[in-house]
């Protein structure tokens, strides 16, 4: 007797759920969509706009990756961001100054970096000391080294060997070479398709992105098909059970930080290939964008379980919020703000996924309605504060200057004119009651949380879409989308229990 097609989908769905990366995959379709519908001009799903993301998480995916290893192992490394900046730095100092070529520059990178994880794994693995001491330390130790070594200073610009990790596009190249009639056979047809089809993509392809992808392409079949990848795995989940049963634990968890390190310095010659100069605040606070998109991606900070590929999602979804909200033209501190939003979200979802309770998926779900109620919040919110600022930073200043006291550059600057003030004026009438109602709409998608009552989930869903209305009078489209996604995630939390016993029955019955 064939399947029904609602329990296919509900195998599908489950399926889909236990994999790691689906947390990552969700809040990336999701925020996707949402500025899409949300943004005016170039479309976020244009061609090079996806490039760019691709293109500018290459060197802090590389970096990721490496955490990666480190984190399946239940270690961390909080060192990455300045042994990256140190790499940098040095590489650009020996080749700069010390005349080396730029292979040997790059070779000493490399190997500096390897060297680095070797001390800080053992440190770890032969001498018991917490990880997180450890690269804490190194934190420090690194990043002062960097600058001790470069005197704090950028080094002239690099050769062009180093584009080849970076800004390079052999496309570009390949259609420069058929124009000028220098390529025969295969080559020449395949310039003639491009130089006809310069499209997005190969106009805007760049040399990391490639290496991005491979890095990650090879790392993930290491681990999955190799014997490190499976003694990492237990280390993390079980290191006595781990060592009892013959695997040289302090070995491999030595081999893991080096190859961490490693994954730093190769992370850092990406950035060179896409940047003026070397600098030793290269990769500052990159361990912790590195840890989020880890976590994100779902493997456990507990260590054990996780993928190269849930680190990939993970990596894209942080570029991804911070491209849309550019294209969304909102502050860039709203980034650090749903950014961390993000990573709750995305945590919560893999607790969720072990508890197997459909009441925590339930008010999963209400959160993330939640969060979609925030994210509406903050246009109207971010508008009416700013303009409040403004609006203070003038009296003050005006007041200053009529005490007689003389303004500092600074003061001179926040004096605003007549047409300025009735501008801000404006925006605090026009954004002050929009504020109050989406706030109590934030306010009230809280209650199902704590009170998983179905007609109080409801109601809200009945509020985001009555909220619709007057966003639409006032013209503040960018809303819209994150409440039509809200009120359809409430809906959906409506049949969670209906959906898990169907689950159970079908897994029951294979």
């Amino acid at each position: 007797m064939p399947e029904k097609f609602t329990d296919t989908i509900i195998r599908a769905l489950v399926r889909f759920f236990k994999a790691e990366w689906s947390g990552a995959f969700v809040a990336i379709l999701i925020l996707a969509l949402a500025i899409e519908f949300s943004t005016s001009g170039r479309p976020f799903f244009h061609p090079t706009n996806l490039m760019t993301i691709l293109n500018n998480s290459a060197a802090i995916g590389i970096v990721a990756g490496g955490m990666t290893l480190v984190i399946i192992t239940s270690g961390i490394d909080l060192s990455v961001g300045s042994v990256m900046g140190m790499t940098a730095a040095l590489t650009g100092y020996v080749c700069s100054f010390w005349g080396f070529p730029p292979w040997m520059a790059i070779l000493t990178g490399l190997s500096l970096g390897l060297l680095v994880g070797a001390f800080q794994g053992t440190l770890v693995a032969y001498f018991g000391m917490p990880a997180f001491i450890a690269t804490l330390a190194g934190l420090s130790i690194w990043r002062g080294t960097g600058h001790l070594s470069t005197g704090a200073q950028a080094t002239p610009k690099l050769p062009i060997n180093f584009d080849s990790f970076g800004r390079f596009n052999p496309f570009a190249n390949l259609r420069n070479e058929y124009k000028e009639g220098n390529l025969e056979g295969y080559w020449e047809t395949f310039g003639s398709f491009i130089d006809s089809n310069w499209l997005n993509f190969f106009r805007t392809f760049q040399m990391s992105m490639l290496i991005f992808i491979l890095f990650f392409l090879i790392v993930s079949i290491i681990i999955t098909n190799t014997r490190y990848g499976r003694y990492i795995y237990a280390i993390g989940s079980n290191a006595v059970g781990a060592r009892q049963s013959g695997i040289n634990t302090s070995l491999y968890t030595m081999m893991t930080y080096m190859l961490c390190s490693l994954s730093a310095a190769f992370g850092a010659l990406l950035f060179l290939g896409r940047a003026p100069y070397a600098k030793s605040d290269y990769g500052q606070m990159w361990e912790l964008d590195a840890i989020a998109a880890v976590v994100i991606g779902g493997t456990s900070l507990f260590g054990g379980r996780g993928s190269l590929w849930g680190t990939f999602m993970g990596v894209i979804l942080l570029k991804l919020i911070n491209n849309g909200l550019t294209l969304a033209q909102l502050d860039t501190f709203w980034q650090m703000v749903v950014t961390g939003l993000i990573i709750l979200l995305a945590v919560g979802i893999d607790l969720v996924r072990q508890s197997k309770n459909p009441k925590n998926v339930r008010r999963l779900l209400v959160s993330v309605s939640s969060f979609m109620a925030f994210l509406t919040l903050m246009t109207p919110a971010s508008l009416f504060l700013r303009a409040q600022i403004s609006i203070l930073e003038h009296n003050a200043s005006k007041s200053i200057q009529e005490a007689g006291e003389k303004l500092a550059n600074g003061q001179t600057a926040r004096l605003l004119g007549p047409k300025e003030i009735d501008y801000f004026q404006q925006i605090i009438s026009s954004n002050s009651w929009i504020s109050v109602l989406c706030l109590l709409l934030f306010i009230v998608s809280l209650i199902p949380i704590f009170t998983p009552n179905k007609l109080l989930t409801v109601i809200t869903a009945i509020f985001f879409i009555l909220i619709i209305l007057p966003l639409i009078k006032i013209d503040y489209s960018v809303t819209i989308p994150f409440l039509i996604f809200g009120s359809i995630i409430l809906i959906i939390s409506l049949f969670i229990d209906i959906i898990f016993e169907r689950a159970r029955k079908l897994n029951n019955s294979v």
